[in-house]
């Protein structure tokens, strides 16, 4: 299977491990385009996303599966959160990452 890893902070983590939060935002860029697409332009294929929150040995995470993702052509609305997390200017040229099912958690309290 191919997994697609991300790291968040905690305030997404703490919506996104939940299933509340389905998309994940990520601003237009050559790091994230990379993972995104193959050299050629083609989408990549993955079936699963892993995010991290943060970094180190015994960081909780989570696994959830991968729904695809949509390029913006222009301006998502504001999303927010119940743990008061607000994500808002998300435009043209950014992305969003639409997750599945949350299907494994480690880490995690």
């Amino acid at each position: 299977m191919k997994t697609l890893k991300l790291t968040l902070s905690k305030a997404p983590f703490e919506v996104m491990v939940t299933g509340e939060k389905k998309e994940e935002f990520r601003e237009g860029g050559s790091w994230i385009r990379s993972r995104l697409f193959n050299k050629d332009d083609t989408e990549r294929e993955y079936d699963l996303i892993e995010f991290t929150n943060g970094y180190g040995a015994h960081r909780p995470s989570f696994t959830c599966k991968f729904d695809g993702f949509v390029e913006c052509y222009m301006n998502v609305a504001t999303r927010e959160y119940s743990n008061g997390l607000k994500v808002e200017g998300i435009g043209k040229g950014d992305f969003v990452i639409l997750c599945g099912e949350v299907t494994e958690i480690r880490n995690y309290n």
